[in-house]
């Protein structure tokens, strides 16, 4: 069909059924001419399609697709996900590319898994809409000269809140660099409004880390940044943050997979704005070496990093430190052993905050895992044990662990932590030693029944071995108690 076709014309005297015989194309051209409640379009791929998607099977089809789409004023996001325009000829996917951007109402674009070699160049009139909130480009293929024109359409995004630009190919084969980055990089000065940003996998390293520099100041609004996959080293880690500080919004930072140290770290700690509560640095050069001071971050996650054998002890003083506000720190392959459970376990002693401790792949054996044991459940005495560790609740692996140290993780889960205290050593101390209590008399022994009564439902024995150490401690209080009660006088009938 002519790319002139009056599409308005026609639309009176063509069925849907006339235009594909495809059901979940026919649903969704259906959706889009009644204008009912499709907020989002998929483009996808041949056999893959499910209700609001469409596989277009010719230029006819995609015609009648973006006169559709173009009236809609429900549409609202438009994806395309692994699909491609084999059956349709240039000048159709061009002509449709146009009807989208005519979408006004569209304020998400997602392009997933797709070969944009192509087509990049086509993607002007939707791509400069100024109405675009959130822009994701990812596992897409792109040369240099796509990511050159991806980036230039972003001074017109005045809007964009959440932008995630993730390369297909983790092995640098795009022929993408950090001076190319560098260059595409100050487009997004413009994007004032930034919320989400993602640069995943694109050669980062020093020129396109002094960029990023220079315009995250103007991103005040910045909430959450992942630079993964790139190569980012100890002296990108300087410049970056270097801008950073001026973003005090800023709640997670991800540089997973780069070539961070200890040096890169310590800068990190120091320097990051005091909103940044998340650190993912995993599969870096992190070995800990040296004591660097781990309070600061809520979650911390230095997985497949080479730590030295020392680097428990660091981790341990951190978590021994009452002003450490870790609550996830994962560990996992980074060559822990038993020794460093242990070292780790006893950092843990009187620390209340850090919930989740993943260990998994760290050839820690049972004896590793029972030294958790004393840590969560104390049973030296009823005090140590109400002063265990009640926060802990998962070692990152369950297939390895002792059947008591997962009861106890498990119990930790509960939120009232006096209760959970309380079911520790009802369930340790077979009898409760009431001796520290005896010296303030009968007088306390009302709120041990209650306290008995809340916690040990179960446990008569135990109540009434309580009861009889008060009572054989002071026999004559109980029996001048009880024979007072009986000698009462009683009043007389009317009296006042």
């Amino acid at each position: 069909m002519s790319l002139s076709v009056d599409y308005d014309a026609l639309e009176a005297t063509t069925r849907i059924e006339d235009i594909t015989d495809d059901r979940v194309n026919q649903d969704t051209l259906r959706s889009l001419r009644d204008d009912d409640d499709l907020s989002c379009l998929h483009i996808c791929e041949d056999g893959t399609c499910e209700p609001g998607e469409y596989y277009p099977g010719s230029s006819e089809e995609l015609g009648w697709l973006g006169h559709f789409a173009k009236k809609s004023t429900n549409l609202e996001e438009f994806c395309l996900d692994g699909g491609n325009f084999s059956n349709c000829s240039k000048e159709s996917v061009g002509s449709f590319f146009e009807d989208i951007g005519k979408c006004n109402r569209i304020k998400k674009l997602l392009f997933h898994r797709t070969d944009l070699t192509d087509i990049i160049c086509k993607l002007g009139p939707i791509m400069r809409s100024s109405n675009i909130t959130y822009c994701a480009v990812e596992f897409c293929d792109l040369v240099v000269s796509g990511v050159n024109f991806l980036f230039n359409t972003f001074p017109d995004m005045k809007r964009l809140e959440a932008l995630s630009i993730d390369s297909n190919h983790v092995d640098g084969d795009h022929g993408l660099d950090d001076d190319a980055m560098a260059g595409c990089i100050p487009s997004l000065a413009t994007c004032t409004g930034m919320r989400t940003l993602n640069l995943r996998c694109l050669e980062l390293s020093t020129s396109s880390c002094i960029a990023l520099s220079t315009i995250f100041p103007r991103m005040a609004s910045l909430r959450d940044l992942n630079l993964d996959g790139n190569a980012i080293g100890d002296d990108c880690v300087e410049v970056l943050v270097r801008g950073l500080v001026e973003c005090t919004h800023l709640q997670t930072l991800n540089l997973e997979h780069n070539r961070i140290g200890d040096n890169g770290l310590e800068v990190l700690v120091e320097g990051l704005p005091l909103s940044v509560d998340a650190l993912n640095l995993n599969e870096n050069e992190v070995t800990l070496a040296r004591i660097l001071p781990l309070l600061r971050f809520k979650r911390l996650y230095l997985l497949d990093n080479a730590l030295s054998r020392g680097s428990p002890r660091s981790i341990a003083a951190s978590l021994a430190n009452p002003e450490c506000r870790l609550e996830t720190l994962d560990l996992n392959r980074t060559n822990v052993g038993d020794e460093g459970a242990a070292t780790l376990a006893e950092g843990l002693r009187n620390n209340q905050r850090l919930t989740t401790l993943s260990l998994l792949n760290n050839n820690i054996t049972v004896n590793g895992w029972n030294e958790f044991s004393s840590i969560l459940c104390d049973t030296g005495s009823i005090n140590a044990t109400h002063a265990s560790n009640h926060a802990l609740q998962d070692l990152g692996t369950n297939w390895t662990l002792p059947q008591h140290v997962k009861m106890l993780l498990k119990l930790n889960r509960g939120e009232d932590k006096s209760r959970v205290a309380a079911t520790k050593i009802l369930q340790t101390h077979r009898h409760l030693d009431m001796t520290p209590l005896l010296s303030m008399k009968m007088e306390l022994l009302p709120h041990v029944v209650a306290w008995l009564d809340r916690f040990a439902e179960s446990r008569l024995d135990l109540k009434l071995s309580s009861i009889f150490e008060f009572a054989r401690a002071m026999p004559m209080d109980v029996v001048d108690g009880v024979a007072g009660k009986k000698k009462r006088k009683k009043r007389r009938r009317g009296s006042a």
